[in-house]
């Protein structure tokens, strides 16, 4: 019991230490701003995203403009907390989540007869990745009228990233692939966050310690 409790205490606060200092950034545009994102590989300035609010909440809207790298968010300042989770991610690229929000509306038309929507990474050392095919939409759905929407969260390391060390320049971006003039995909949360530690992994802490505590007790 007693080596029980020390296992469980050493989670505890490990568990403590690796949330406490984790690093993550958020990218919700509530302040109505595309918060920094620009135009495929230029200047975080060289272009502003509209934002619009759907379904209680601000999201961004990139048109698939005839390119592939649609959107991108530079940073080299290493006081913005983008540029530390990236930091962090490129140590730990299976400990570290990218994630995001999509929504598509096809009712205006103009989808054309397929859509696919990924991420890319890239650094100021030139390394280059993409994951391009996160979510894919179909001719039909995108004749549908309907709207489609979801969440994307994957590890670095499930996208195939690979962030060299040393890197001092950044820029994730998104991807949008297609044949419709017209397509739009509003994003949201896009965010870059440590993993989460498994449910079933904290209802065992949360097991073992009360454990520890009623087995102290009985031995006193």
């Amino acid at each position: 019991m007693q080596r029980l409790c020390t296992l469980a205490a050493m989670a505890v606060l490990l568990l403590g230490v690796s949330r406490a200092s984790a690093q993550s950034a958020l990218f919700d545009f509530e302040d109505g701003t595309d918060q920094g994102w620009g135009d495929g590989f230029g200047n975080d300035a060289s272009h502003d995203f509209p934002i619009d609010f759907i379904g209680g909440s601000n999201r961004m809207a990139v048109l698939r403009d005839g390119g592939f790298q649609e959107a991108g968010r530079e940073t080299s300042n290493p006081g913005e907390d983008v540029y530390q989770a990236l930091l962090a991610a490129s140590a730990n690229e299976a400990g570290y989540v990218l994630s995001y929000d999509w929504y598509v509306d096809t009712s205006a038309g103009g989808f054309g007869s397929f859509l696919q929507i990924g991420t890319y990474m890239n650094t100021g050392s030139g390394y280059y990745a993409q994951h391009e095919k996160e979510v894919e939409l179909d001719g039909t759905q995108l004749a549908s009228g309907g709207v489609f929407s979801g969440t994307v969260s994957q590890t670095f390391a499930e996208k195939g990233y690979d962030i060299p060390a040393g890197e001092t320049f950044f820029r994730p971006g998104l991807i949008l692939n297609g044949d419709g003039a017209d397509a739009v995909v509003h994003f949201d949360n896009i965010c870059i966050e440590p993993v989460v530690p498994e449910p079933a992994s904290l209802v065992l802490l949360g097991l073992a310690l009360p454990a520890c505590v009623m087995g102290g007790r009985r031995r006193r």
